[in-house]
């Protein structure tokens, strides 16, 4: 069981609604956790947040968002080859433009953004350019 970062605690923290609870879910696979370990640590997370607006409903909102400066980058770890999850576990949207009908039907697979964790649903050639949305940390895939 991976200990879940103390900047996704926080982000957590931040949000309300339903929009935690999905978040609390995600992190609950992602980290391998039971619900009741996430929300105690959720409770004791971030005592000092000043720095989150308040207000806020971002995931992001609880550290800064330039790519050198985003917790959670490991830097033993390649940026290039993309760590994958099950795509069936994303959510789209509700967008119900032809566009982003034909943006979903793109999407062969899911991984996680290298730097905030967040899952992001791609095609599948190679090479692409990713640029995350919640972070706007931006990798070229190879692989």
């Amino acid at each position: 069981m991976a200990p879940v970062p103390e900047h996704e605690l926080v982000a957590v923290k931040t949000m309300t609604g339903y929009d935690q609870i999905l978040e609390i879910d995600r992190l609950c696979k992602v980290y391998g956790v039971d619900q009741a370990t996430l929300q105690a640590a959720i409770a004791s997370a971030g005592t000092t947040t000043s720095n989150v607006p308040q207000g806020s409903n971002s995931p992001s909102a609880a550290w800064d968002t330039s790519h050198k400066d985003v917790p959670g980058i490991d830097p033993a770890a390649s940026p290039t080859v993309p760590r994958f999850i099950d795509k069936q576990q994303l959510q789209f949207e509700y967008d119900p433009s032809r566009e982003a009908a034909q943006r979903r039907e793109q999407v062969k697979q899911a991984i996680l953004c290298p730097a905030c964790g967040v899952a992001l649903g791609i095609p599948d050639i190679r090479p692409i350019k990713v640029t995350c949305p919640a972070c706007m940390f931006e990798t070229t895939y190879t692989h």
